[in-house]
């Protein structure tokens, strides 16, 4: 187990919170303690500690147009309207299978 001290931390929220110790086992973090005194064997940190941000963000169903448009002449405009006539054949189902095989390569990339 590891400890960490946060000079300031950010837990969710509108504003930082002062002196958190966070514990961790392995790369988990498993407590999280606010407003308590540095321990001696905590590794200090200065200044504002953020989270892990996830990256919420993502076109997920441009998996499928992957290697389309890469070969011969196409254009911004080629790709757009493969890009719309693939979005237009999806559903709820062909959807989650693409979502899952793109966020497990971002997890994986970490």
């Amino acid at each position: 187990m590891k400890a960490y001290w946060c000079e300031l931390a950010w837990l969710g929220g509108d504003t930082a919170t002062a002196d958190v110790l966070l514990q961790t086992s392995g790369d988990r973090i498993t407590a999280v303690h606010a407003g308590v005194p540095c321990p001696p064997e905590a590794v200090r940190l200065g200044g504002l500690t953020l989270p892990g941000m996830a990256n919420a963000h993502s076109h997920a169903f441009h998996r499928v147009l992957r290697g389309r448009t890469q070969v011969g002449t196409g254009s911004f405009w080629t790709w757009r309207e493969q890009m719309y006539a693939a979005a237009a054949q999806l559903n709820p189902d062909s959807y989650h299978r693409l979502a899952r095989a793109v966020y497990g390569e971002i997890a994986l990339a970490g």
